[in-house]
């Protein structure tokens, strides 16, 4: 049985569970597109928007923060990727500690590799989206029900002829279901590694190779496991689903949505950094 992480769904009394899930896949879609034209200032109200919906919602900051800590290490490699391949000014507190590599030619200044502010700048803009959407998934999959995540997917592709929208709701269903069990698998696999003392193995190629192989295995079993269990209970396309309803408050989500939208896409000037 899979544990309950803070991605996993948990009953709730706040609007953000009752609203139409269309509604939340719809705002989503539009605060992503936003997120490709924010600056710092956009992303301070965006953000401190959805930390009060986090709040709202019940979530755990705490245990948040130590779920997303692979997360936040990826953020800081985007960051300082970024810092040090953007062109632009050196820092200046590089140049006093003589950290600086740029070098001199006949041809001019060329530049190697350095910290520009530019490039701080730039990361620090590009880590913060990334994180302002894993938020945004995060509100979603814990305020959701995969049975009406199913049926909105299909909803959405009713439209569009030669697609088995059933079918992908199935799928997109029982992806976002796996998640909670694939984080539980990695953790035993992980846990059994640490019993074994293989996560002293210097080779970090073996270390993967050790966790992933183990970790598909389990993971596959299972879907073998589920896929034996729906065809063992006839599960098929062709059933009666469950209506989505609403709650009322979908029009005060989509109005706001659309004026942040017109605020971000009209007000470009920021408040402190561009």
């Amino acid at each position: 049985m899979a544990k309950a992480t803070q991605f996993s769904y948990r009953p709730g009394n706040f609007v953000l569970y009752k609203l139409d899930v269309r509604c939340k896949i719809i705002c989503i879609c539009l605060l992503s597109i936003m997120m490709t034209m924010a600056n710092f200032s956009h992303l301070s109200l965006i953000s401190a928007i959805l930390l009060w919906l986090l709040y709202r919602s019940g979530i755990n900051f705490c245990v948040l923060i130590w779920e997303l800590k692979y997360f936040f290490l990826i953020l800081l490699f985007v960051f300082t990727i970024r810092s040090l391949v953007t062109p632009g000014e050196p820092i200046p507190i590089l140049k006093i500690l003589g950290i600086d590599f740029f070098e001199k030619t006949n041809i001019g200044m060329v530049n190697h590799i350095t910290i520009t502010i530019e490039g701080v700048i730039d990361g620090g803009k590009v880590a913060w989206r990334f994180l302002v959407i894993m938020i945004m998934g995060l509100l979603f999959s814990c305020s959701t029900q995969t049975s009406s995540l199913k049926v909105a997917v299909a909803w959405f592709l009713k439209p569009f002829p030669l697609i088995p929208e059933k079918r992908v709701g199935v799928m997109v269903s029982l992806f976002v279901r796996f998640l909670p069990l694939i984080l539980e698998k990695a953790h035993e696999v992980s846990d059994a590694q640490k019993s074994r003392c293989a996560h002293l193995q210097k080779n970090p190629v073996k270390r993967i190779k050790n966790i992933t192989i183990p970790l598909l295995t389990k993971v596959f079993s299972c879907a073998d496991t589920l896929a034996i269990a729906m065809a063992s209970r006839c599960y098929n396309e062709d059933r009666t689903e469950q209506k989505i309803l609403k709650s009322g408050y979908e029009f005060y989500f989509y109005a706001g949505t659309v004026a942040l939208y017109a605020f971000i896409l009209f007000y470009r000037a920021p408040l402190f950094l561009h």
